[in-house]
């Protein structure tokens, strides 16, 4: 294999001059570019002490990777290095976390050179974001510390050690909406078997700038003493210090001077450094540094728990109640399965769940926490929760994906087991009423700490259409031209003219920015159905007829585009919007995502789109009255328990996902009778219907304190089997003024 000088790519060996810039090729590794017939490698993307990494694509699946290639000159003469680093990578492998580089295969080049394959990420590192940032704030310190505290404990708790923490093994991915999701962990477990790295990174760090392990190093590393768990603490710690303070805490100009300062002297004060915080907060700090590790925080979790309560010393314990102070308590449901898992707040344990599953946290702070569900012999379940004093509840499934890799990310509102908002009389409704309770959702988040949103390539989508209607118009307009010349439109014009028109013609940026999108109904006949069913969910009985007059329906839900075209047309700005603009970027829909569907809306930001829309084209639009909705999934008389049906159908809806991100609107085919699509999966649909019981049931409605209106359809996250498997029939209610992750919509129109 060869490589280009300059632009680091990488060819096959006939080939010595790079095609892309003209610069020489070099030869680096014997063979062709493609590992084990599967793994293309197409450029360099840098060296460490270790190894060499490359990026690369599968062959058949074309998806990107990274693979880490251990050259034995780097790593030193070890003749058991090919073994070790099996060991090692299995070891890597067997962590599943989101913070976590995940490592999916292993292999061997020409049987003495070891290589890694790993996911690819994009982004930029700790050390790239501190070189430009200098200083964090605490809150956005204590967010980037909880993410690579996550990943760090996953992996304590399976029994491995980092061994290696530091800036530049720390990246954070610029396609991720919050900072949970956006950091990533490299070389868990490979700093095992590195021999010799100790000076080379250090020669670098001098060289270059960069700041390798002796600044990181645990001062039982120095020594002969085995790293365990509290190692990896010491090295967060020292990352936090310089999130604060600008600069780590121990330098020097040799690599015994730095051992010294870790051995023997205190960390400077932060005063020291020119940096103001609080004292509770250098506590926390300088608990992580103390040089015995049984003086040290003893685990993450701790960490975790110390930093929080110095960054906001105002909020409520986990276990505490409001005694009517200002910030009211949160109770928060959690089933988890399988039972008997241990819960985690904010990486706190607070206990385990019962034989059925369920565990009931009461007086949890306002504000966000992160909640992880953990058992032996699964994968860990996390996300946040913002906390609000109203109840909420969880569903946490280890089980639901093939264990090694089941760590999920639920950022629904509605978790697929949560009762109606519904009371409910019988044998079991003192049972159902205890965890009938609301859900929560946290929405997309930026990244704090970015000075920028994320680079996004300049033909997007977007621009690529603009520039294609561009293009199409300039030849239209051509046509005429010609059209005109050859007389066809009354005699020729001349060529000035034929030039004014066509300059005049065409339309300015602004005008092709975003084409203007259309509604696209579908005609629904009137007729009469029989709406609910007798052995369904509680709020789905009884079975009545009910008849529906003709009425028009969006082929899809809503997209991001569309409502964004309403938001600039009427300059309509949502209420209380944070969570509505975090999943989009500088208040316009992500690159590549204007075709899904519009999300974290509520009833408030429908009928300013529907009256928008209803003066745009002429016409009334409004939400579907749940009889509207429920007759079109159900095929009308034909009382299909699915639009595509009687039996559910994989490929015709978007569901039993890990979390609540959709796909574009119409990815799945599948639609009714008439051709509307989308209405089982993918997003939730509000309806226009207020909360309420069919005519005959034994239920009763649950007092509120604000509106609640009936969704319809399910979202990615539902389940399409279990107790509350999502049909044409199932329903749920949610205040007016909630927005969610899992929250779309469609108008209709009278025929």
């Amino acid at each position: 294999m060869k490589e280009c000088q300059l632009c680091k790519h990488c060819y096959a060996d006939d080939v010595s001059t790079c095609p892309k810039d003209g610069m020489p090729t070099m030869h680096t590794l014997a063979g062709e570019p493609i590992l084990e017939g599967k793994y293309h490698i197409e450029l360099r993307l840098g060296q460490g002490g270790m190894g060499v990494v490359y990026k690369a694509r599968h062959a058949y699946l074309k998806t990107q990777l990274a693979i880490k290639i251990i050259l034995p000159d780097l790593v030193g003469n070890d003749p058991q290095l090919v073994t070790r680093f099996r060991q090692e990578a299995l070891a890597a492998a067997a962590i599943r976390h989101q913070n976590v580089v995940a490592v999916t295969d292993y292999g061997v080049i020409g049987g003495s050179i070891p290589f890694l394959v790993m996911e690819y990420v994009e982004g930029e590192s700790l050390h790239d974001l501190l070189a430009r940032e200098k200083k964090l704030d605490p809150e956005q310190a204590f967010d980037l510390i909880s993410a690579v505290s996550a990943g760090v404990g996953a992996a304590h708790h399976q029994g491995i050690v980092h061994r290696d923490l530091k800036p530049l093994n720390i990246m954070i991915c610029n396609d991720k909406p919050s900072m949970s999701q956006a950091v990533k962990i490299l070389d868990f477990g490979l700093a095992k078997i590195k021999s010799g790295e100790l000076l080379g990174s250090f020669i670098q760090a001098q060289t270059t700038g960069l700041m390798g392990s002796p600044y990181y190093m645990a001062p039982e590393q120095w020594a002969d003493d085995e790293p365990d768990s509290r190692s990896d603490i010491y090295s967060l710690g020292v990352m936090l210090y310089q999130m604060l303070a600008g600069d780590v805490p121990f330098k020097g100009s040799s690599i015994p001077a730095i051992m010294k300062k870790h051995i023997s002297d205190p960390a400077p004060t932060f005063a020291s450094m020119g940096t103001t915080v609080t004292p509770e907060l250098e506590a926390a700090v300088m608990h992580t540094l103390q040089k015995e590790k049984d003086k040290r925080t003893p685990s993450v979790e701790a960490m975790i728990s110390e930093l929080r309560e110095a960054i906001y010393p105002q909020a409520l314990g986990i276990h505490t109640t409001s005694g009517g102070g200002a910030h009211p308590v949160t109770t928060i449901n959690i089933k988890t399965n399988p039972p008997h898992s241990t819960v985690f707040v904010d990486n706190v344990a607070v206990g385990q769940s019962r034989d059925d599953g369920w565990i009931t946290l009461n007086g949890v702070q306002t504000g966000n926490h992160r909640l992880r569900v953990a058992k032996e012999g699964f994968g860990e379940w996390q996300s946040e929760v913002v906390c609000d004093g109203r109840p909420q509840q969880v569903y946490a499934d280890l089980a639901g994906s093939d264990a090694a890799a089941a760590t999920v990310a639920f950022t629904g509102g509605i978790g697929p087991n949560t009762p109606q908002n519904l009371s409910m009389t019988g044998d079991h409704a003192a049972e159902v009423q205890k965890t009938m309770v609301q859900n929560w959702d946290t929405g997309r988040q930026h990244i704090g700490v970015q000075s920028q949103p994320p680079k996004r390539s300049f033909f997007s989508p977007l621009v690529l259409g603009s520039i294609g209607a561009i293009v199409l118009l300039g030849l239209g307009a051509l046509g005429i031209g010609g059209a005109y010349l050859a007389g066809v439109f009354g005699g020729k014009k001349d060529l000035a003219n034929i030039a004014n028109v066509n300059a005049n013609s065409l339309p300015s940026p602004a005008d092709t920015q975003r084409p203007s999108t259309k509604a696209e109904l579908i005609a629904i006949p009137a007729g009469s159905f029989m709406m609910g069913r007798n052995d369904g969910n509680e709020n789905e009985k009884p079975e009545h007829e009910v008849p529906v007059a003709a009425f028009r329906m969006d082929k899809t839900e809503i997209t991001n585009a569309e409502f964004f075209e309403f938001m600039k047309g009427s300059n309509y700005k949502p209420a209380n919007d944070d969570k509505f603009l975090a999943h989009w970027v500088n208040g316009k829909p992500i690159g590549g995502e204007e075709n899904m569907p519009v999300r974290f809306v509520n009833i408030e930001d429908i009928k300013a789109f529907a009256a928008w829309r209803s003066k745009r084209d002429g016409t009334t639009y409004r939400l579907p009255t749940e009889q509207e909705w429920e007759y079109a999934a159900r095929n009308g008389s034909r009382k299909n328990l699915y639009p595509w049906g009687d039996s559910y159908d994989a490929k015709c809806a978007y569901m039993d996902q890990s979390n609540n991100e959709p796909v574009e609107v119409g990815s799945k085919t599948c639609a009714n009778s008439w051709g509307v699509q989308d209405l089982i999966g993918n997003v939730f649909e509000w309806t226009g219907t207020p909360a309420s019981l069919y005519p005959g049931s034994s239920g009763e409605i649950k007092p509120t304190s604000e509106p609640h209106f009936m969704l319809r359809g399910g979202s990615a996250f539902q389940k399409s089997t279990g107790p509350n498997a999502i049909t044409s029939t199932f329903r749920i209610a949610v205040p007016a003024s909630r927005r969610s992750a899992e929250l779309g919509f469609r108008l209709v129109r009278a025929e």
